[in-house]
């Protein structure tokens, strides 16, 4: 399972999660996954919440004109959590989706969060309502849903941020950490395949390398 999401092959109608630090490579995972999708004759939707997507990393992954790949891709860079919401909305109106990704899924949400309960009932409902429609869309579409998450340090260490919500309708779940060169992905959620997997990996210029897997 984690060689498939290392090729970009992501389950469709569902929502699979990568979660870890900033600079482990999540971006890079969702980078590739959008070019298996355009190779496959579909359209992306990128919704890039902290600017992590670089056209030049683009180019470097594909090997090809970034112009023609721009094409087969729907770019949104919102700036509020009320605008990733507007952003999630319009992808109904849209053709031919093969993968819906969302680069950062709770960063604007945590910035908006305060000490007022009313406005943060107000965000977590938001937060569910974009999960609901990112699940109608997929199944309307018969699209994948890679979304990436930021941590929060808990009694066991860390643990994806979000809540109970993200992490019961991520029906794949993926955690990524960072040791010098080598990446760890372990799979922490999936409906299927065995829990407890990891696979180790570089960072190349030009894609990805595993290096061994194993199990804990």
């Amino acid at each position: 399972m984690l060689e498939e999401l290392l090729n970009g092959n992501i389950e469709k109608k569902t929502i699979t999660q990568i979660y870890g630090p900033p600079g482990v490579g999540k971006t890079n995972i969702c980078i590739i996954s959008m070019l298996k999708a355009i190779e496959n004759g579909k359209n992306v939707v990128y919704i890039d919440t902290e600017g992590s997507l670089s056209i030049e990393r683009i180019k470097q992954l594909s090997g090809k004109d970034c112009d023609e790949l721009l094409k087969n891709i729907i770019i949104y860079e919102p700036s509020s959590f009320e605008e990733q919401s507007e952003a999630l909305e319009k992808i109904f109106l849209l053709e031919n989706v093969g993968l819906i990704i969302i680069d950062g899924i709770v960063s604007l949400y945590r910035l908006e969060l305060c000490d007022k309960i009313n406005e943060n009932t107000k965000l977590n409902r938001m937060l569910g309502k974009q999960i609901s429609n990112l699940l109608k869309v997929s199944r309307q579409k018969n699209s994948g849903i890679l979304i990436t998450n930021q941590v929060k340090d808990s009694i066991n260490g860390i643990e994806p941020a979000g809540g109970r919500l993200l992490e019961y309708w991520s029906k794949s779940i993926i955690k990524i950490e960072k040791s010098e060169s080598i990446r760890k992905l372990t799979l922490e959620k999936h409906r299927h395949a065995k829990e407890g997997e990891n696979l180790r990996f570089k960072i190349l210029q030009n894609g990805l390398e595993i290096i061994n897997k194993s199990y804990q």
